[in-house]
């Protein structure tokens, strides 16, 4: 499947472009802002090919794609109507959901900026610690430059990234953070401390880094933009709003919003940095620690402004070291998982995910291994809980934004290299040992295995037929003890009119099914209601535990198998729970389908009225 046939399967699998309303995409994730969660299929999405893992918070579809996702970006962008690119969230979303959304539709456009400055910074402090190159150089010199100049002109960065955001014209959005790091402004604030603009007092104030002041203005500027466009006649849109729009907003923002932002900018820097020097184990500990579930919660963008603050004004960060603690255990865990896992097909998403984790993409490991597992999770919260507080007590700095543990290492170059090294490793060591000691059930959902057209609902789909040759006769051993009735009598015309094949169905006594011949589990649901086999011979075999147990979504049934491995029979395949079943209201009935049946001469069902499971329940003859 290439990027094209990708983007369009996840267009059609997030409900369509009616259901988007807005299209970012971050380091990883395809975010989808959507109309209606509901609409998703996140099983299907989920074992697309490309597809790491599938996350959704409040109104917003994270489609995990690694490296890919820049290239599905791009491909996805033309399927939806691009004036919903970068959306606002409506009314209706949570308060804390809008806040995360705009945060990260802001800062996210700019991170590739940040993270490209940050190291070459790092590279930088490595090449004059270690003397390769004279601080009165040209080369040092011009390097610096480069490095500094992200964050210099982050305000025109915001600028156009929060235009984008509010829906407003970027262009005079940058013209506007222009006047605040124009040089003859700064020169005039250096000169005087009463400088006036028509009567308006203008605040003394450096705005070169500032992250606040231009994000305010630009929220403004999207209003007065919108009326002056309402008020001005047609013929002079063209003229007069991008005029009035700069002599109303640069002097608000130079007067007001800029010396507001200013305060709250470096309170809210100042403010986690003395925190952070006067309790950074407990500091550590507690982001270290709860950093994955916030990224899960999608809540981890809250932190971006506070590190572009304290990069911009202090030249150092303190939180990038915490959050690589983090990552490393989550690359220890992972790699862990890949060690003991017996799955095959999970075991090679467990051993890329541990890979890109210890390069510093944990999305692959936290959405396709962790959190599928859980309890890893634990193990993970611990490691990074430990290693956050070593990186805390001993003041770890980032001379930028970036990923870890390997990607980010010239980030870390300086005084407390050592110590970023000592607590990244041992939050992978812990991560490693505690998910072998802690462990975990070993039986990967349906949406790890390689089965890519697992569907929710077997009613009304029947499992993908196998194109085997049928080489011989073939009995078929009773999955379940209990009653033997005809299909007839199935409560359910799906079945009961053999829409679906030829079969059988049993009143089930014991909430067991095991394997009825030889063979590999073609398909197991997410649900856990129905597993479809076929066996050495070529039968394909549907067996659907009960009616409409779709419904339960999983709950009192436990699966012991999962698609695409070898069973024998007689092996535990499910295992169901039938009081419960019956109490939540449902028929237990078990029909078992031969979904390939058109290709046999004769099926022969048995004429026992009561079974056992491993006894005969039907014999195949093939055609001559």
């Amino acid at each position: 499947m290439n990027d094209n046939q990708l983007a369009k399967e996840i267009l059609k699998l997030s409900g369509g472009e009616s259901n988007i309303k807005g299209v970012t995409h971050c380091v990883t994730r395809l975010r989808l802002s959507v109309n209606d969660t509901k609409a998703i299929k996140v099983s299907e999405l989920q074992v697309l090919p490309g597809v790491l893992g599938v996350n959704v918070v409040g109104n917003q579809l994270q489609v995990i794609l690694g490296g890919k996702v820049h290239a599905i970006y791009d491909a996805f962008l033309p399927l939806v109507n691009t004036s919903i690119n970068n959306t606002e969230g409506d009314s209706k979303e949570g308060l804390v959901s809008r806040f995360l959304d705009t945060l990260s539709g802001i800062f996210t456009p700019i991170i590739p900026a940040i993270i490209g400055a940050g190291l070459l910074k790092g590279i930088l402090i490595f090449l004059m610690f270690y003397k390769l190159v004279s601080t009165d150089s040209d080369l040092f010199k011009f390097l610096t430059i480069f490095s500094d100049s992200a964050f210099y002109f982050i305000p025109v960065l915001l600028a156009f990234s929060t235009a984008v955001r509010f829906k407003c014209n970027p262009y005079v959005a940058v013209a506007i953070a222009g006047i605040l790091v124009h040089p003859n402004l700064i020169k005039m604030m250096n000169e005087s401390t009463s400088l006036k603009f028509i009567g308006i007092p203008i605040t003394n104030t450096s705005y070169a880094s500032s992250v606040l002041p231009i994000i305010l203005g630009v929220w403004l500027m999207s209003y007065v933009e919108r009326w002056l466009t309402k008020v001005i006649p047609k013929i002079l849109k063209t003229i007069l709003v991008p005029l009035l729009t700069l002599l109303i907003i640069a002097p608000i923002i130079l007067s007001v919003l800029g010396p507001i932002g200013t305060i709250v900018g470096n309170a809210i820097g100042q403010g986690f940095i003395n925190f952070y020097l006067h309790f950074g184990i407990l500091a550590g500990a507690i982001i270290g620690g709860v950093y994955p579930f916030l990224v899960i919660l999608g809540m981890h963008v809250g932190f971006t402004p506070v590190m572009v603050q304290s990069l911009s004004k202090f030249g150092v960060d303190y939180m990038m070291a915490l959050f690589v603690s983090s990552n490393s255990a989550h690359a220890g865990a992972t790699f862990a998982v890949y060690t003991k896992t017996k799955n095959k097909s999970f075991k090679a998403l467990a051993g890329t995910a541990a890979l890109n984790a210890i390069i510093g993409i944990t999305e692959p490991a936290l959405f396709g291994v962790t959190t599928k597992l859980k309890r890893p999770l634990i193990a993970v919260s611990i490691g990074g809980a430990i290693g956050g507080a070593i990186a805390g007590a001993f003041r770890v700095q980032a001379a930028g934004m970036g990923t870890g543990p390997i990607a980010g290492i010239p980030l870390f170059l300086g005084s407390t290299f050592v110590y970023f090294i000592i607590s990244s490793l041992i939050s992978l060591v812990i991560g490693f040992i505690l998910t072998l000691v802690i462990g975990f059930e070993d039986i990967p959902e349906a949406n790890a295995d390689i089965n890519t057209n697992t569907a929710k609902d077997l009613d009304s789909e029947t499992p993908e037929q196998v194109n085997t040759e049928i080489v011989s006769n073939q009995t078929i051993l009773s999955p379940l003890s209990g009653e033997v009735i005809s299909l007839h009598q199935v409560n359910d015309k799906v079945f009961s009119q053999k829409m679906m094949g030829e079969g059988i169905a049993v009143r089930p006594n014991i909430g067991q099914v095991v394997a009825p011949f030889d063979g590999v589990v073609v398909m197991l649901f997410e649900t856990k209601h129905a597993i479809g086999l076929k066996s050495h011979d070529g039968c394909e075999l549907l067996i659907h535990v009960g009616l409409d147990t779709v419904e339960l979504k999983g709950e009192h049934f436990k699966a012991h198998v999962s698609s695409a491995q070898e069973i024998k029979a007689g092996d535990l395949l499910l295992e169901f729970d039938i009081d419960q079943i019956k109490k939540a209201g449902y028929d237990t009935t078990t029909p078992i389908i031969i979904t390939n049946s058109s290709v046999y001469e004769g099926i022969t069902d048995t004429n026992q009225k009561e079974i056992h499971s491993g006894d005969v329940l039907m014999d195949v003859t093939i055609k001559n």
